[in-house]
């Protein structure tokens, strides 16, 4: 003891070992008399614990089941099929059927994945139809199947399904071809866009003994589920809920009490679920209770014999002793809090400065957790708005764990991505400093026009800012974009930040938060065909009433082969202008989708490389290395971007072109063939025999070296020179095309009508009309 340092004398070590020894002479009266008349207490405890537990093990495995069951129904309503056929009116027609079809395999295969289901049924109000995996039925012989108890008449059962919005679990009687068999029905309603429609609900089936499966009650134990309405969900050893068991009676979370069923003395043990509020009741006979009061009575008088055996060795242990708990706990306070013991040094103070340098440490990690609170609440809601919340625990607690309250079921998510970084970005890169800066700055703008009527809680998703809008009064579409307009003009004031908003559609629910956030990621996409800056709401998206039909867009044939042309003659103004054209008659009015805009561009482009195979242009391959007109386009954000690239590309196309075209004027062959074909391309026997002939040459040899020196096919210079003429002569109405196809060396009007469309896209009349 001296070693430890800890100061005592002599007195108080007698005093200390006669205050012991009394007190062991009066351990065996005070233990009897203690052990005596806490022996039931003892007794209820023990058993109240091990119903308690096997409770808690029936409450955990029946909630699990049911909060899988819950997950299913949504996924459910959910489903393309399920959530299509609500519209459908009876008499139902054969697609109507054939979608009945579909919906019973997809049913099916949810029954199939979850055996704890006997039965899922989907009862269409619309239609009157009830449709399962197995049956297509109306909602009286459904009556006949599932109701609550026989005296329930069918305009009863039927206006519990026509109530707005179903999400709860009713004991129900299965009836089917053998005995009626007790069951739970958890139905929930399928949630609607429009209101006025009757809509839907999903049936799930349990029967009784599929919840009691695997719970096995102590010997001689019942076993009760009764939920908030005071109905007996499911039992074992009666059919119907006692007057002892009433809801209300089992007032607390749980607890112990004694009633008498039937005549006989029970101990009723209960506990509460949570997620349903369900009461789960075991029962024991009272008389359990006297065969453990014998064995109890058998321990109390062996205890006094052995507390008087053993008493004596007891008080010289004790003082032997004394010490040695604080001579172990301060040997672990230095070795695990990292202050030392000096020999010779107070115990206690030691104490005092070990427990002194603890609580200073708790501080320190406390104001830790604060400072990463933004950080954890900010990973809150990134699970929000993907949906990817933690299962075991519940987002409520989560929610409140947070000091988040919400004002009203109506969310809707804003998405602002940065266009431009204003003033802090002087240099084109942005400091990374400066970005966590800006976004601390938006998000605080934000929550402050966002807060001063709603809810608004705002975090970072993928290098953008989205907030999340609880709305603390009617929710307005016209308020979103009032917030969205009001962010904006303060950051382009205040510090030149030019932004791009995505407005969501308003959605119920905390579970409606992902589909809002996944609307924004659309809209943003969108800024490809609107450009950056602008304010983009998920409802003003192209759909069925734009100007194209879905999954089209304007660029035919003929507009493709006019911009060939002018392509080929390297005429870059016109070249441009119509490119021009072609966007403007598809982006305007916001009439294209962003998959379909993206289409359209790199179509151009492709006519543009297509221009180049036909005129047979050479260094094809070194302009793909260098212009590289597919990267240029993927690397753009929006529509004008590519519209600049594009423009850019086609003056390098065009720059190529009339490069081979100078090279070709310098070749003196191809010159002289060329002058001779103007001279004579009205002589209907101009071909290449006749032109190797002029030049005493082979056809194959003057065919071959022509295409060689200037990239193109010698019929074709031939038919293009006539049409050039031809194109001359149309507009004077004075000459039928007939005629004209004379004077320009076409003695068949139809071969002359075939060639022209080929090159122009159009026939001979039609470019007459234009």
């Amino acid at each position: 003891m001296h070693r430890l340092g800890i100061r005592f004398n002599k007195h108080s070590v007698i005093v200390t070992w006669l205050i012991s020894y009394i007190s062991v002479l009066l351990v065996p009266i005070m233990i009897s008399a203690i052990l005596y008349a806490a022996t039931w207490h003892v007794v209820e405890s023990e058993i109240n614990r091990a119903n308690e537990s096997m409770l808690r093990q029936m409450e955990q495995a029946i909630d699990g089941n049911l909060a899988g069951i819950e997950r299913l129904s949504l996924e459910i309503a959910l489903n393309r099929r399920v959530a299509g056929f609500i519209n459908a009116q009876q008499p139902l027609t054969d697609s109507d059927y054939y979608d009945l079809v579909n919906i019973a395999g997809d049913l099916r295969v949810y029954q199939v994945a979850n055996d704890f289901v006997e039965q899922i049924y989907i009862y269409y109000k619309n239609s009157d139809t009830v449709l399962s995996a197995r049956e297509h039925i109306d909602s009286r012989a459904l009556y006949g199947k599932l109701r609550e108890n026989g005296g329930t008449s069918y305009e009863e059962w039927k206006a519990f399904f026509d109530k707005r919005y179903i999400q709860e679990y009713v004991p129900v009687t299965l009836r089917g071809d053998g005995d009626p068999v007790k069951a739970v029905m958890y139905a929930k309603s399928v949630t609607l866009d429009h209101t006025d429609q009757p809509g839907a609900v999903i049936m799930f089936v349990i029967k009784d003994s599929k919840l009691l499966d695997n719970i096995k009650p102590a010997n001689q134990a019942s076993i009760a589920v009764v939920d908030k309405q005071n109905r007996l969900v499911a039992s074992t050893g009666f059919d119907h809920n006692p007057a002892a068991l009433a809801y209300d009676r089992l007032a607390n979370k749980h607890g112990l009490l004694y009633e008498t069923i039937s005549g006989k003395e029970v101990a009723v043990s209960y506990t509460t679920s949570d997620s349903t509020g369900w009461k789960y009741v075991s029962m024991i006979p009272a008389e359990l209770f006297d065969d453990k009061m014998k064995t109890m009575k058998l321990l109390i008088y062996s205890s006094i014999g052995l507390s008087l055996v053993i008493g004596g060795i007891v008080t010289f242990l004790f003082l032997r002793k004394n010490y040695n708990p604080i001579s172990v706990l301060i040997r672990s306070l230095s070795v695990k809090s990292g202050v030392s013991f000096d020999e010779g040094s107070n115990e206690y103070g030691y104490l005092e400065e070990a427990l002194n340098t603890t609580f200073a440490e708790k501080e320190k990690v406390d104001q830790r957790l604060r400072r990463h609170r933004d950080a954890i609440r900010s990973h809150l809601f990134q699970s929000l708005l993907k949906g990817r919340l933690e299962q075991n625990v519940p987002v409520h607690e989560s929610l409140a764990a947070h000091d988040i309250r919400l004002a009203s079921p109506y969310f809707a998510v804003l998405l602002f991505h940065i266009d431009h970084y204003g003033k802090l970005d002087s240099s084109g890169y942005p400091d990374p400093r400066m970005g966590r800066l800006l976004h601390f700055i938006i998000m605080n703008v934000v929550e402050e026009v966002a807060g001063s009527r709603h809810h608004a809680f705002t975090t970072e998703m993928d290098d953008m800012l989205a907030c999340i809008v609880n709305f603390g009064t009617e929710p307005d579409e016209e308020e979103l974009r009032r917030i969205a307009a009001q962010v904006k003009s303060f950051l382009l004031d205040h510090f030149h930040i030019r932004l791009t908003a995505a407005i969501s559609g308003i959605h119920q629910e905390l579970y409606g938060i992902p589909r809002a956030y996944q609307e924004t990621l659309e809209a943003l996409e969108y800024r490809l065909v609107m450009g950056s800056g602008e304010i983009i709401r998920y409802g003003d998206l192209p759909g069925s009433d734009t100007a194209h039909p879905a999954g089209s867009y304007y660029y035919p044939l003929h507009v493709e082969q006019q911009l060939i042309n002018f392509v080929k003659t390297g005429d870059h103004e016109k070249s441009s202008a119509m490119i021009d054209e072609i966007i403007g008659m598809n982006v305007s009015g916001a009439s294209l989708s962003v998959p379909l805009a993206k289409c359209l561009m790199f179509d151009m482009i492709g006519t543009l490389l297509k221009t180049m195979d036909e005129i047979g242009a050479g260094g094809k391959r070194d302009f793909l290395e260098r212009v590289n007109p597919v990267d240029r386009l993927t690397g753009c954000e929006t529509i004008m971007e590519m519209q600049v690239q594009l423009r850019e590309v086609l003056g390098e196309v065009c720059r190529l072109i009339q490069d081979e075209r100078s090279q070709e004027q310098s070749n003196l062959l191809s010159q002289q063939i060329l002058s001779y074909i103007k001279d004579h391309y009205n002589d209907e026997n101009l071909n290449i025999s006749m032109l190797g002939e002029a030049f005493g040459l082979t056809p194959s040899y003057l065919s071959k070296q022509f295409k060689t020196q200037t990239g193109k096919a010698l019929l074709d210079v031939i038919s293009m020179t006539r049409l050039e003429e031809a194109k001359r002569l149309l507009p004077d109405a004075k000459l039928s095309v007939a005629e004209i196809a004379r004077k320009v060396g076409y003695a068949d009007i139809n071969t002359f009508n075939r060639i022209f469309k080929k090159f122009e896209g159009i026939t001979p009349g039609k470019y007459r009309e234009l």
